[in-house]
């Protein structure tokens, strides 16, 4: 349903809708352009502040699962696309929460006040709140910004809520496409070529605590490249290579230490359980039960440590690599890689930042 209302000069301010999944809103552009229309003799569009878009938005739909949210149909920062989804853009701006849990019972809908604004040149990406907005390089049929979000009670009365607009989460995700794979959009006319997304390698040499030449810490240099497990950081590392990191004083050495058997606790159907085993039961009941087992898996290893003497390469590969025991303070002995997080400033280790300054990768 949709509901106008109308300002004392008979211009259209505040319009109201109701927020359905997948819907594209097309009140947007119809706004955009009676708006337009008004303003033929302007000669600044880009300036132009449309009207207002009130939506309702039930309960069930603000939530992770949405799948709009999961398709991440998000693009631009504080400023968005027309078709950007408006609960990805309420968890992007911090208004709400990126969880699977709707609200609580006793909330009855939330109600987002959008500005409807021009078609920018280009739209950002940014990492904000866990949710990670996509770029576009190209106008759209209109923008739109929240102005606005409140939560509204079933008992009657609302509550203002917040934006987050400056929390940008600290760990990035490290898969990086590469030259041979080809990146698909899912918006229309992906064949302009300013509009594909492109990754750009940052490399900058630095030089060492020995003056050796290294490379300036990215997270594009320890991306796992492509889709080719081959190419990933860990693979590297599982092969022989050892990634070193310098912080302002300090280095580090990173290496695999080896695979480690965990247990680890499986439910499988107890008529499955008495199958394998090679039991008939004759009495099964019609309910089945889930039987829960441990079993044993292994994992990869590695090995996180401080080089207690920073050594030239030379020396380093003298000695061998990863270096002995007896030149490292291991810090770190048994990781799993997911204990492992790479931020744009340094790296997570079992909780615990190191701000990096260069890396560099070494094999014997």
């Amino acid at each position: 349903m949709l509901v106008v209302i109308f300002s004392v000069s008979g211009k259209p301010e505040v319009t109201s809708v109701v927020y359905k999944i997948g819907d594209c809103m097309q009140e947007l552009i119809k706004l955009w352009k009676e708006f337009e229309s008004t303003q033929e003799n302007s000669k600044d569009d880009s300036s132009l502040n449309g009207p207002t878009l009130e939506i309702r938005i039930p309960t069930d739909c603000v939530t992770a699962t949405n799948r709009q949210v999961k398709s991440g149909q998000l693009w631009g920062t504080d400023i968005y696309t027309d078709d950007s989804d408006l609960v990805a853009v309420l968890m992007h701006t911090g208004y709400c929460r990126l969880t699977a849990s709707p609200p609580p019972p006793a909330i009855q809908e939330l109600c987002a006040t959008i500005r409807v604004l021009p078609p920018q040149s280009c739209y950002l990406s940014t990492l904000r709140n866990n949710v990670r907005s996509r770029a576009w390089g190209a106008a759209t049929g209109c923008s739109y910004r929240v102005e606005r979000c409140s939560i509204v009670k079933k008992g009657g009365g609302s509550i203002d809520l917040d934006p987050c607009l400056t929390h940008t989460s600290t760990v990035e995700p490290t898969l990086a496409p590469v030259a041979v794979e080809r990146s698909i959009t899912t918006r229309s006319a992906a064949s302009n070529a300013m509009r594909q997304q492109r990754f750009v390698r940052e490399v900058t040499i630095q030089y060492n605590h020995c003056n050796e030449p290294w490379i300036k810490y990215s997270i594009s240099i320890v991306a796992d490249k492509g889709l080719k497990k081959p190419l990933y950081t860990s693979a590297r590392l599982k092969k022989g290579e050892v990634l070193y990191l310098e912080t302002a004083a300090e280095r580090y050495e990173l290496c695999f230490n080896g695979e480690k058997t965990v247990s680890a606790i499986s439910h499988i159907p107890e008529s499955d359980k008495e199958k394998h085993q090679g039991h008939h039961n004759s009495h099964a009941s019609n309910g089945e039960r889930n039987v829960a087992e441990r079993e044993t898996v292994v994992i990869d290893g590695f090995r996180w440590s401080r080089c207690k003497k920073i050594l030239p390469q030379r020396v380093m590969r003298s000695i061998g690599i990863p270096l002995p025991i007896e030149h490292l303070e291991v810090l770190e002995e048994s990781l799993d890689w997911e204990d492992v997080q790479w931020s744009q400033t340094g790296v997570w280790i079992a909780r615990k930042e190191y701000t990096l300054a260069r890396v560099h990768f070494l094999s014997l």
